[in-house]
């Protein structure tokens, strides 16, 4: 086997293959199939997608970006390497009545109301979900919308994106990164979330028949085929002024589509090919990806322009396709038998789920429990259903504990992190229901309390303002609740003031998008408290470092922010509040790395590092001793 190209990971270092029948390549890594049915490759393995050397009776392969995968002559699939979040593992789907497509996350609407979602970690939590009649997805959270005209929202809340329970009357959703747009039957338009750039600013709108949410913009197509947006417009993505005869719009994150009356498509906003639309014609529906724009053409082929290095562009065999959805990395397609095929990240898998399943005569559930607290329904023990039965679990806490999720077989558990949800039968499976034990808060804060937090970021986007300090002062303190000042300064010189509520016990609370970080004082290694946003976060140790000119014993631990970055924070622990964080997060527009540190706080006092008194005394009596020695030499050499 030869290959050319670059070899900055070893993927050309394949000189000494023999006897290989089929290659396959990504961008940094080589897979080869031997004649007798075993692989070997080459290259970067930082995913572990070159742990192939146990694989045997492989008959087919494929590279993705960071996975491989390999077909068995049983037609069973094989696949080691990156699947962090699935998004493209549609393959089982069937039934399915309208797609949409989050930046992590995939999420399909049955003909029965159901939604069905893979990816994308709290934002795919809607297996309780029932008559819905149209979904959406954002950037981390995803909206349906109920036949009764109400709305329904899982997934991340830090904006208050999915603060949609007063909304009535909705005919239609959109989704965008941190806020949720509604169309009302009046053709009046609401929205709720994040609207630093004015993409909520939607109340005076009138007329409007379909709504698209961008990533931080929204847009509006009126029943007279004009279009408006609002919001963020660096790159011109807002500039629909002159649209006419638009019968669909589509937005994601930097670009904004509109289809024509005549089939012809139009594009505005950052353009690295995603907008060359000029030559499309025929196209019956468009869809806005995170880098690539995706159409459908009425004889049920697809095309795509724009980024495709995550292979989101490769619909060239698509076929049948009724509609389309476009994510950050990837797209999907909704075949006219309700089957969804996907391409992208992860893709391989859906397309090579070659084995149909076939469910047993009778399924058998085993349910227990931890300490804590117990399953109510359907009890614990062993249990047997028919395949497709669809159980209800209901699980409950004792006094002083809380329930986190159910872990096991839960790949059929509605929402994992419910204590009341369902399991869908479709084999045996042993679940359990996992309580924790919640400590009595612990408050060493006092009113008047406050600290100062300074933060350190690289690969900001060039020209947007950044915290540089947040500073949280106690006003009130309350059992274990307080009432917390938070003012945050910004690289552009202005500051912002916020007042919010915080429970040691119940939550840290938020201002601004960032965490309040107030715990309970004096937890230890493997304690569990309760964050908001993020569920239950278990303590990892203690150490001892400096914060506002101090020693600290300090408690720590990491978790995940949105379910896809690392985020370490550090605890003091007499007090409980946070004095350091970090956290680097990376995606295709590049990485950012954020530092926050602790730097001046009233709730200690700084200390002077000096030296020790026992050095300074042996100093002393050492320059005593050598003055006697030189006053000697000198009185023997004048005798």
């Amino acid at each position: 086997m030869i290959a050319v190209g670059d070899n900055d990971c070893g993927q050309r270092n394949v000189s000494g293959w023999t006897s290989i029948t089929q290659g396959a390549a990504s961008e940094g890594h080589t897979v080869g199939l031997k004649s007798d049915g075993t692989v070997v490759a080459v290259g970067d393995t930082g995913d572990g997608q070159c742990e192939v050397g146990s694989w045997t009776g492989i008959v087919n392969i494929a590279a993705g970006s960071y996975h491989t995968v390999g077909l068995k002559s049983d037609g069973t699939v094989v696949a080691v390497g990156w699947d962090e979040w699935g998004h493209c593992d549609v393959g089982g789907w069937t039934d399915i009545t309208q797609v949409a497509a989050g930046y992590q996350h995939t999420v399909g609407l049955k003909s029965d109301g159901t939604v069905v979602a893979t990816g994308g970690y709290s934002a795919s939590r809607v297996g309780n979900w029932t008559d819905i009649t149209q979904v959406a997805a954002g950037w981390h959270h995803t909206v349906g919308l109920k036949s009764d005209g109400t709305v329904v929202t899982v997934g991340d809340n830090a904006y208050e994106q999915c603060d949609v329970s007063g909304w009535t009357d909705i005919i239609q959703v959109a989704a965008g990164g941190s806020h949720t747009v509604g169309l009302k039957s009046d053709r009046s338009v609401v929205a709720v979330g994040w609207n630093d750039e004015g993409q909520c600013d939607v109340g005076g709108w009138t007329d409007v028949v379909q709504v698209a949410a961008g990533y931080d913009y929204t847009v509006g197509l009126k029943s007279d085929g004009t279009v408006v947006a609002v919001g963020w417009n660096e790159y011109g993505q807002c500039d629909v002024g002159g649209w006419t005869d638009i019968i669909q719009v589509a937005a994601r994150r930097y670009h904004t589509v509109g289809v024509k009356s005549d089939g012809t498509v139009v594009a505005v906003g950052e353009n690295d090919e995603r907008c060359d639309v000029g030559g499309w014609t025929d196209i019956a529906q468009v869809a806005a990806g995170g880098y690539h724009t995706v159409g459908l053409k009425s004889d049920g082929t697809v095309v795509v322009v724009g980024y495709t290095g995550y292979g989101q562009c490769n619909v060239g065999g698509w076929m049948d396709i009724t509609q389309v959805a476009a994510g950050g990395e990837h797209t999907v397609g909704l075949k006219s038998d309700g089957t969804v095929v996907a391409a992208g990240l992860g893709a391989e898998l859906a397309k090579w789920n070659l084995v149909l399943a076939v469910p047993p005569s009778q399924c058998v559930l085993t349910i227990s429990s931890t300490a804590g607290g117990s399953v109510t329904t359907s009890g614990e023990g062993i249990f047997t259903y028919s395949p497709k039965t669809v159980v209800d679990l209901v699980a409950e806490a004792e006094a002083g504990y809380r329930f986190v999720n159910w872990t096991g077989d839960v790949d059929t558990i509605g929402n994992v992190a419910a204590a009341a949800t369902n399991i869908t039968m479709q084999g045996d499976y042993s679940i359990t229901a996992n309580f924790v034990s919640i400590k009595i808060g612990n408050v060493s804060i006092k009113a008047g309390d406050w600290i100062k937090t300074e933060y350190k970021i690289t690969g900001w986007p060039a020209g947007e303002p950044y915290p540089e300090w947040l500073k949280l002062e106690f006003l009130r303190v309350e059992g274990t609740s307080a009432t917390v000042r938070v003012t945050m300064r910004m690289s552009d010189g202005t500051e912002q003031s916020d007042t919010v509520p915080v429970d040691v016990v119940e939550g840290g609370g938020e201002a601004f998008g960032l965490l309040v970080g107030v715990i309970s004082a004096n937890l230890i290694a493997g304690d569990s408290f309760y964050m908001t946003g993020y569920d239950n976060v278990i303590i990892q140790g203690e150490t001892t470092r400096t914060y506002a000119g101090a020693r600290r014993t300090v408690v720590y631990a990491s978790f995940l922010l949105y379910g896809v970055q690392l985020a370490t924070y550090y605890w003091d622990k007499l007090t409980g509040v946070m004095v350091e964080a970090s956290t680097t997060y990376a995606d295709t527009t590049g990485t950012i790395t954020a530092t926050a540190k602790a730097t001046e706080t009233n709730m200690w006092e700084a200390t002077t590092v000096g030296m020790p008194w026992w050095p300074c005394i042996i100093v002393a009596v050492v320059a005593v001793v050598v003055g006697l020695v030189i006053f000697f030499v000198r009185r023997r050499r004048a005798a």
